[in-house]
């Protein structure tokens, strides 16, 4: 009987071990399938951001090239775009512990053109600068789990910079106020946690001053607002806005944006982003490098009667 009994343990230690792998390991993919698919993380941003609240009539027209195959909007002497070679590669890092997890998600874009770069031109009749990016993302979100399943507590803006910068540029805080109902939020660092309660939340018409403050050193910079136009906007909407914002002073930079109030019905996740470019970045020749600094913050667009969105 003794020896009867001494490998049924074994295999019963051996089930509750390979048991509490599997529930660890389905709670991993469980986690990851929301933040792919949640609006507030992920590709789901994507698909249901809307931002479609700039006039396109103000739009600057298109550049003649295949580099800018969009209208992009200018500040003095200068037109760039971006390229990010699609689809994006995510690394997911979960620990689990209990009911309550916490990821971290990550990406690199770096290349050369063409494909990834950045493109610049500071006379229609001149060359178009190209220049390598180094760039990396990253974002924390905590998680709890309850009888339902996963769902996301908070998370952090996600936080875009140039690794190896000469200059390097640095957001050192956003504000964002609508004067009409004295309300204000402010992020003045990437790894704050926001509850999704806890992040910008906008009325349809509501009219925001933007105030975004840089650090940089040896160097200049731009601020830019990024925002995508929802599907359900007007037909012949490019699906991308980028707003340059006034120049303030060296490192201060304004813009006020206008919520749309007719381009996707509400409760809704968006998204947009602050992009800092340096100056040399902007205006500098062949010589020039690459560096900038980005915050994307997903943000509520919501009556004051509707509940705060699901995380899916």
């Amino acid at each position: 009987m003794r020896y009867v009994y001494f490998p049924l343990f074994i295999a019963l230690i051996a089930l509750v071990v390979v048991s509490c792998g599997t529930d660890s390991m389905s709670d991993e993919v469980q986690i990851q399938a929301l933040l792919e698919n949640s609006s507030y993380v992920g590709e789901g941003a994507l698909q249901t951001s809307d931002d479609g609240t700039n006039d396109p009539n103000s739009q600057s027209p298109s550049l003649a090239h295949p580099y800018f195959p969009m209208d992009v909007d200018s500040i003095p002497f200068t037109k760039w775009v971006r390229w990010i070679v699609r689809p994006v590669t995510w690394i997911y890092e979960i620990v689990v512990t209990g009911d309550s997890a916490n990821a971290t998600i990550t990406a690199y874009f770096h290349g050369t053109p063409p494909g990834y770069g950045i493109y610049v031109i500071n006379d229609l009749s001149g060359p178009i600068w190209q220049h390598s990016i180094t760039d990396s993302v990253v974002r924390n979100v905590k998680l709890y789990n309850d009888e339902t399943g996963w769902h996301i507590l908070s998370l952090t803006a996600a936080d875009i910079y140039t690794i190896g910068a000469t200059h390097p540029v640095t957001i050192t805080e956003v504000r964002a106020r609508v004067e009409g109902r004295d309300y204000e939020w402010i992020i003045n660092s990437a790894d704050t946690y926001f509850g999704k309660d806890e992040l910008p939340t906008f009325l349809p018409n509501d009219t925001i001053d933007v105030t975004v403050t840089v650090s940089i050193v040896d160097d200049s910079s731009w601020a830019f607002l990024h925002h995508n136009a929802h599907p359900q906007a007007q037909v012949g909407l490019k699906p991308h806005y980028r707003d340059p914002f006034y120049r303030e002073n060296t490192t201060t930079f304004t813009r006020t944006w206008y919520i749309a109030d007719d381009s996707v019905a509400t409760p809704g996740v968006r998204h947009a982003a602050i992009d800092v470019l340096t100056w040399q970045t902007l205006f500098g020749d062949s010589t020039a490098t690459y560096s900038a600094h980005a915050w994307s913050v997903p943000y509520i667009v919501k009556l004051p009667e509707q509940d705060i969105p699901d995380d899916e």
